[in-house]
């Protein structure tokens, strides 16, 4: 899941990706900015491993 507010991710935080806000922003292209890393999720079996290496979210959060 892919969303600017992290309480959108609830009990599945390790499958989620925070952006930035993009409420009326016509400049935003953090999806863009993002597109290498969502293909090579793509791959993956499960993304749950790969996001927490990458983005460090559980950890941030104190809940690895």
């Amino acid at each position: 899941m892919v969303d600017n507010l992290v309480h959108s991710f609830g009990m599945q935080i390790s499958n989620g990706i925070p952006i930035l806000d993009f409420t009326d922003n016509k400049e935003d292209r953090e999806l863009k900015a993002m597109e290498k890393m969502l293909i090579e999720l793509s791959f993956k079996p499960d993304v749950r491993d790969y996001l927490s290496e990458k983005l460090k979210i559980p950890s941030l959060l104190g809940i690895d």
